[in-house]
């Protein structure tokens, strides 16, 4: 399990100014399914988890002031509670401009010469790699009018509920991280369900999630104007096993949360865990994929193709979450990251 902060960290003399993002891999057969039921060849356990130890980047375990009191009540008394975080890494290999909103890929034919930006300013290119995540890629390639039937299809995210949680001390530290652990459990299958310990100025909580998920969404186009965001529905707990999964996810929470080491810190507001009151409170983990999702290529839903090229065109790729065609039981920083580095493989 690793945390990862994107602000600062060694030798800034501060830790909690940045934002902390939880990053684990997943389960093996997370990523032998992409490969045996839809058809992402070469994307199988044996195949990426090579480039998962390339990809690993440093880390540090959190200083102990760095734990908040939520946190350490929940590491001190779940079994398998973990804890890590990430250093800094500075690459300097990219060049960006920055404020410079694309409207669509430029097609010769079915081959991508470049990209049109939204002020009206074409820029030529001899391979585009979209890589505008898994909301807004497939809103690039539908306003660039590319032919496939499965953009914008199966967009899924981890469901969550949070439970509320009153801090004995109304104080946070500010030094401390807002997330600095995690804790797994299993209910249909291993590590299918997260709590994550939440605290800051702002609150407490701890944040239940449904690893598994079978519910799927869709994109769809608002307008051809690229400064009109799409339309997104996830249709969250429209599958019944992501219902019982998530309630599930809230039973062990509020197991933890009036455990005697917890209840030493806070005390839980209750939360319905009825179908209704369920679905009234699913909320986002942030996770959205699936919506350009990678399978074989004779797949009418597969948007790219195992080396993540979209189908049927040429010199077009798509690099970002919306590829996966499942989301793994982990938060999926690493796991794009693994992406990112076969596919910059792949097309160098």
């Amino acid at each position: 399990v690793l945390l990862l902060e994107s602000g600062g960290g060694e030798g800034t003399g501060g830790s909690s100014s940045g934002n902390t993002l939880v990053a684990t891999v997943g389960e093996p057969d997370d990523y032998d399914y992409w490969e045996r039921v839809h058809g992402c060849e070469g994307w199988s356990w044996r195949d990426v988890r090579p480039w998962f130890r390339r990809a690993a980047p440093p880390m540090r375990r959190p200083r102990k002031r760095e734990l908040g009191p939520l946190a350490a009540a929940v590491l001190s008394s779940v079994d398998g509670a973990q804890r890590a975080r990430l250093t800094r890494v500075s690459r300097a290999t990219l060049q960006v401009r920055s404020n410079s909103l694309v409207d669509r890929v430029l097609l010769d034919g079915r081959r991508a010469v470049g990209v049109r930006l939204a002020d009206g300013e074409s820029i030529d290119a001899g391979m585009v790699v979209v890589c505008a995540g898994a909301l807004h890629t497939p809103a690039v390639l539908l306003r660039s009018e590319v032919d496939r039937e499965g953009i914008g299809q199966g967009l899924h995210d981890h469901p969550s509920i949070s439970l509320p949680m009153t801090l004995r001390h109304a104080q946070v530290d500010p030094t401390t991280l807002p997330i600095s652990v995690l804790t797994r459990g299993s209910h249909v299958d291993r590590h299918d369900v997260q709590i994550i310990p939440f605290e800051s100025a702002d609150g407490a909580a701890l944040m239940a999630g449904a690893m598994r998920v079978y519910s799927r969404g869709t994109v769809r186009l608002a307008a051809a104007d690229p400064t009109i965001d799409p339309i997104v529905e996830f249709n969250k707990l429209s599958d019944q096993r992501d219902l019982e999964l998530l309630r599930a996810a809230a039973h062990e929470a509020t197991r933890i949360a009036t455990s005697k080491a917890i209840s030493k810190v806070a005390t839980a507001n209750e939360v319905s865990i009825t179908d209704d009151g369920l679905r009234a409170a699913v909320g986002d983990y942030f996770h959205a994929a699936g919506s350009c999702r990678m399978g074989a290529s004779s797949d009418p839903l597969a948007v790219v193709d195992p080396r993540c090229r979209v189908i049927g065109y040429e010199s077009l790729v798509v690099c970002d979450a919306s590829v996966i065609p499942n989301l793994p039981r982990a938060n999926p920083y690493l796991p794009v990251v693994m992406i990112a580095e076969r596919v910059a493989a792949m097309i160098s």
